[in-house]
């Protein structure tokens, strides 16, 4: 991306796929020895048995960033306590009911009920985010098997993965994986200039974790920052032209319907959000008035006649356009649906009225 926000957004990418690599590769262990193939395969088909785990890691990329973290899980509850190299301190706990989230340096804490839109907020497990990851590096990678290594005191395979294509959202890859839990133990990944290292310092599976670690030890002077994350409310179609005028729809004679538009509470742009669905397929809208031109340097292609922007991440698409004084935003994170096949529906979008 050419722009300072452009790379922003990649770096947040990238991080986000380490630490989901980082964090978990669950399956059955064996003694034996398999191809890299049969390692993802094991991974990507086995159950875990591992029923909770304490770790220390670390992500460093080469940009001089640097975050250090403590995690506990057990049961689907979670502890994760971050340090960036700032020296900024913060923890997120979510115990299957609450998630509470507490900043050492502002004294502030968010805290959400998982019963009233919350869970919308709440990362899929670990185990389900390094699926979809794996998914994608066994079609858009060439995995090769590299020397064996001891990380964190475990024996591991090394896989090294090239990407195929150059826009691949991953980059090229280098994983460790725990060769009796099938945990990810390092990865590096580097796409771009950006390279992004994330290992596991130490790892105590099947951990002994006392359910106390999954309660919030707030301090009694602690600041409730009740208005810091307004969550997406479900509104009407009437509702929705109010915030942003008339705009785009898509008609009911392409087959999709329109199952929900929410309020994403984005005050500066008024945006809203639509999603559309047809037998098995799904896509979002964004609709919101635009506070700065589109990039002009990134990949461009034709959207109902005016100069639109395409990514194309293979997990991820985006078409985006502006007209008469809105941006839209088609976002597709189905690997299956193409760009070819949503760019039709697009072009038979009408405005409300």
């Amino acid at each position: 991306m050419a722009t300072n926000k452009g790379a922003e957004t990649m770096k947040k990418i990238i991080y986000s796929a380490a630490l989901i690599l980082t964090l978990s590769l669950a399956g059955c262990g064996s003694t034996t020895d398999f191809s890299p193939q049969e390692i993802l395969n094991q991974a990507l088909q086995e159950t875990s048995e591992l029923t909770s785990y304490y770790g220390e890691y670390k992500i460093v990329m080469n940009d001089g960033t640097e975050v250090q973290s403590k995690q506990w899980e057990k049961n689907g509850k979670n502890r994760v306590e971050v340090m960036d190299s700032t020296g900024e301190e913060s923890f997120a706990i979510n115990d299957g009911k609450t998630l509470t989230s507490y900043t050492k340096s502002t004294n502030t804490a968010i805290i959400l009920d998982l019963g009233e839109g919350g869970e919308g907020l709440v990362q899929p497990t670990l185990k389900e985010q390094a699926l979809r990851v794996l998914e994608q590096i066994k079609d858009s990678h060439e995995i090769t098997i590299g020397d064996d290594e001891k990380i964190a005191g475990h024996d591991t395979y090394h896989l090294i993965a090239k990407a195929k294509d150059s826009k691949s959202l991953f980059g090229d890859m280098e994983i460790w994986v725990d060769k009796k839990t099938w945990m990810t133990l390092k990865s590096v990944t580097t796409s771009g200039d950006l390279t992004v290292t994330s290992e596991f310092t130490k790892f105590e599976p099947n951990a002994n974790i006392d359910d106390t670690r999954f309660v919030a030890d707030l301090p009694e002077d602690v600041i409730i920052d009740k208005d810091a994350i307004q969550l997406p409310a479900e509104i009407t179609l009437e509702q929705a032209q109010e915030k942003v005028g008339s705009f785009l729809i898509v008609p009911e004679s392409t087959g999709y319907t329109l199952e929900m538009i929410e309020d994403m509470n984005m005050e500066e742009t008024g945006e809203i959000a639509l999603t559309y669905e047809k037998d098995d397929l799904q896509f979002s809208l964004s609709v919101f008035k635009p506070l700065q031109a589109l990039d002009e340097d990134e990949e461009t292609l034709e959207v109902r006649g005016v100069k639109g922007k395409v990514l194309d991440l293979e997990v991820f698409k985006l078409i985006q356009w502006d007209e008469q004084g809105l941006r839209y935003n088609v976002m597709l994170d189905n690997p299956d649906v193409t760009i070819e096949q949503i760019l039709p529906i697009i072009e038979q979008m009408e405005f409300t009225k």
